[in-house]
């Protein structure tokens, strides 16, 4: 929860970090049991993983615990979604004390990117994320009930428990591009400061979602995500992994 709102455009999501897969090849293991064998599904979530971006990586996030969205929000308005999820003002409710980290929802803005560069992809459905979300502070109260967009995430820090979700909206494909390549917040700071009317890409953008992550992280080869061993680990991000995968 912040004190100051950010306006401008997009939308919404997010997660949680687990096991860093590095775009090299074989990270170390970590001599113990397999995280994801220590954790249960809480209040009826789903038990599965999500890609983002940390610092030049490719990470998993880890997801065992609901989404949490609360009212009223900053700007006292209405929240109009069936989730009580919004973008456009900060969020008076946190789901703990203490100080929350950031994950950044890149959000695709009138265009559609190449389905491989999405972490999730399905319009309105990505795992332990909200269906709907409220963007009437963004598009108009056409959109007080919108389905979830497709994003990708991106942290800067290895982090666990929830996260604070900030959109960012990215208008075209070129400058998606850049930001996939970049896989970091260093490049997606670096596109925002050459861009300060927000034309190919919106600063911040406040919401009162959280989502929930793990308090470890594992390293995960590539080669270990493609064998029955890290089935779990590496689902495919088209179908939301349970937890009898």
């Amino acid at each position: 929860m912040h004190s100051t709102r950010l306006a401008c455009f997009a939308m919404a999501t997010f997660g949680t970090i687990v096991a860093a897969c590095s775009d090299g090849r074989t990270p170390t293991q970590l001599d113990r049991p397999s995280f994801e064998q220590t954790q249960n599904p809480v209040d009826g979530a789903e038990f599965g993983f999500t890609a983002g971006w940390l610092k030049g990586q490719t990470v998993q996030f880890f997801y065992h615990k609901p989404f949490f969205c609360r009212t009223p929000v900053a700007d006292g308005g209405p929240v109009g979604s069936t989730t009580a999820c919004e973008a456009g003002s900060d969020g008076t409710v946190d789901p703990r004390p203490g100080k929350i980290p950031i994950l950044f929802v890149m959000t695709p803005i009138g265009f559609r990117p190449a389905e491989s560069t999405l972490q999730c992809p399905i319009v309105g459905h990505c795992i332990n994320h909200p269906s709907t979300i409220d963007l009437s502070r963004l598009f108009g109260a056409g959109a007080a009930n919108a389905p979830l967009p497709a994003h990708s995430h991106v942290v800067d820090q290895a982090e666990g428990n929830f996260w604070e979700l900030h959109v960012i909206g990215v208008k075209g494909p070129v400058t998606w591009d850049q930001v996939v390549a970049g896989k970091s917040l260093a490049a997606v700071r670096a596109l925002q400061a050459a861009d300060p009317t927000g034309t190919k890409i919106t600063p911040e953008i406040l919401t009162n979602v959280y989502l929930f992550s793990p308090l470890e992280a594992r390293s995960v080869s590539l080669r270990e995500s493609a064998t029955g061993s890290g089935r779990r680990r590496a689902c495919d991000m088209r179908s939301l992994c349970s937890r009898g995968d």
